[in-house]
């Protein structure tokens, strides 16, 4: 488990955080399809987004910045292991 993993997991189990979106180790698989093998498109990914801070995401094509944004905004209903959106 990384520092990083550390200090998300810690800020999940703090009580009136100030962090609206916090994601620990987000993982997203899609299925083999036509003959292709499974494709990992989110691999652990762990992040806390202050309240009023502007973030962005960079990446090449198929780094699972899509994906990652479909998680955020709840796309996809069965997301493992953990992500918190407050408003």
């Amino acid at each position: 488990m990384s520092l990083l993993d550390l200090k998300v997991e810690h800020l999940l189990n703090e009580p009136g955080t100030s962090y609206p979106i916090i994601s620990y180790r987000l993982q997203k698989t899609y299925p083999a399809r036509d003959g292709n093998p499974e494709k990992q498109a989110v691999k652990g990914l762990s992040l806390a987004v202050a309240r009023g801070e502007c973030f962005g995401l960079l990446g090449p094509n198929g780094a699972g910045k899509t994906s990652f944004i479909s998680m955020v905004s709840m796309d996809y209903a069965n997301i493992v292991p953990y992500i918190s959106i407050c408003m």
